[in-house]
């Protein structure tokens, strides 16, 4: 078991994971000054989102959203379990892959990407092998250690602050409408998190929620204060503006490679993500299939997780790409219409099964 506190933690590290490599130069060139009000409309959707699996996992309580698709539609159900288990997959791969590439142009660019998939996902799947409460235990241990470093080197930052970089304000409050992805990366990506909802002690909903508003509002600081440093023209042109802003950060001759301290940062958060993919993954293999042993099955996924993050497309420019086309529809049928049907399912066989029972 873990704390409600222990899961709220996992929420936000969750959400934030590759979210600052990958999307805030995306944002930014769309929505230019404006970018910073992005997050915060996609965090209220993947809220009201949130609101939809805490409704179908309160009408089965106990149970995981694969445990309630076998309850609602019997062996088919095993169906919706094989695709929450693809979807898990994928989602790591893309983890995976977005981290070779950012180790590669900043810092180790002679090292093959495999040597990083594999080394992560070791890592990461002993970890998973000691059950739900090592997860939690470590991402709140390790937390206190992410965030005051991150936040102190952009504080660091500000010397560089000008506010005419966000004129003009409130031009685009909308952009959101013409970035679509960013609802489904990262925010739908988290109904992983609710293959550990039985594991959470009380207080579920609560913390899963405070958890994407804690995350949409860190994300929306992050790029208020990236427009404000480095401008927006700028930003859009940098693949990772946050490691540019704090590698330009001079302290002299004691401090002098604060952007190490911030990479190590966000090598740590995608480590968080990947771990909590990886267990909802072998959790989902576990509840269909009831392996008598572990170590195999994370193996396999170590195996398939690394291979696939090698294709799963060729450089960044593909990602943005593929992302901006397919993310949404991807993760809403996921995320979206299988918990709705199964929620609508439950509770029509539950009626009906009522009215059975009084006849």
């Amino acid at each position: 078991m873990i704390s409600r506190g222990q899961y709220y933690l996992l929420t936000v590290n969750f959400t934030l994971g590759t979210t600052l490599f990958v999307t805030i130069n995306g944002m930014i060139e769309e929505a230019g000054p404006d970018a910073w009000m992005m997050p915060l409309w996609a965090g209220a959707y993947g809220m009201l989102a949130a609101l939809l699996w805490i409704a179908l996992l309160r009408s089965s309580p106990g149970k995981s959203p694969v445990e309630i698709a076998r309850e609602a539609w019997g062996p088919a159900g095993a169906i919706v379990g094989v695709l929450f288990l693809i979807f898990f997959c994928l989602i790591a791969s893309w983890t995976l892959r977005n981290l070779s590439d950012f180790m590669n142009v900043t810092i180790m660019p002679k090292t093959p990407p495999s040597i990083f998939h594999i080394m992560f996902l070791l890592v990461a799947g002993y970890a998973v092998a000691q059950g739900s409460e090592t997860v939690g235990r470590l991402n709140a241990v390790v937390t206190p250690f992410l965030a005051f470093p991150f936040w102190a080197s952009l504080a660091l930052a500000t010397a560089f602050w000008d506010w005419e970089r966000l004129q003009p304000a409130f031009q685009d409050p909308w952009a959101i409408i013409r970035f679509p992805s960013l609802l489904g990366f990262p925010f739908m990506e988290t109904f992983a998190l609710t293959m550990l909802w039985p594991r959470v002690k009380s207080g579920t909903a609560g913390a899963l929620l405070l958890g994407l508003a804690s995350a949409a509002l860190s994300i929306s600081v992050v790029v208020f204060m990236v427009i404000g440093l480095i401008g927006p023209e700028r930003a859009a042109r940098i693949n990772y503006p946050i490691y540019t802003v704090v590698q330009e950060v001079e302290l002299g001759q004691v401090l002098v490679n604060i952007h190490s301290v911030l990479t190590v940062t966000l090598i740590t958060l995608i480590f968080i993500k990947l771990m909590v993919l990886l267990y909802a993954a072998f959790e989902t293999i576990g509840q269909l299939f009831r392996p008598a042993s572990r170590w195999p099955h994370l193996l396999a996924f170590t195996i398939l997780i690394s291979a696939s993050s090698l294709t799963i497309y060729e450089n960044p420019i593909q990602n943005g790409i593929l992302a901006a086309a397919h993310t949404f529809i991807y993760d809403s049928l996921h995320t979206l219409l299988i918990p709705v049907l199964l929620l609508i399912t439950l509770k029509v066989r539950r009626a009906l099964g009522g009215r059975s029972r009084r006849s």
